[in-house]
């Protein structure tokens, strides 16, 4: 019985340690986060929770790598910052352009770009499963990319 107490004690003193260094790296004004699943990748996260491609790998530069290849189950996302969280997103498709998501969005193109910083200025660099902010509001704030 004590080696199942001693056991129990340090599985929990283990996965309190865990906790809190999973909770230690999410910014202190997160508004909102997301725990990874199994077969979730970034573009996947993005259109589930509402919240574009550039801003979930920007609010968690110091967590996700650039391809965010490094995910795993478990781990805690922020999905979005107080007063910088755009969750009226649309996920791209084949065939669409920076111009027909803007269009269909109601909002000007130079607020698109804004908010997807990650886009180029000609829009060449969109893929079919990319979640793009959509809001008539500017919520990028370039401090919290790196």
């Amino acid at each position: 019985m004590f080696t199942t107490m001693r056991f129990a004690s340090l599985a929990l003193v283990a996965g309190v340690c865990v906790s809190t260094v999973v909770a230690q790296s999410l910014p202190t004004n997160c508004d909102r986060n997301y725990t990874v699943q199994a077969g979730n990748t970034c573009d996947v996260i993005s259109a589930q929770q509402n919240v574009s491609t550039y801003q979930l790998a920007s609010v968690n530069a110091q967590i996700v790598n650039t391809n965010c290849t490094n995910l795993f189950v478990g781990e805690l996302l922020c999905l979005g910052l107080t007063g910088q969280d755009c969750n009226v997103t649309y996920v791209m498709q084949s065939g669409d352009t920076c111009s027909t998501i803007a269009a269909g969005a109601g909002i000007p193109l130079s607020t698109l770009l804004t908010n997807n910083p990650n886009v180029n200025p000609i829009c060449s660099d969109l893929y079919p499963g990319e979640v793009l902010c959509t809001s008539s509001q500017i919520y990028v704030n370039l401090t919290y990319s790196s």
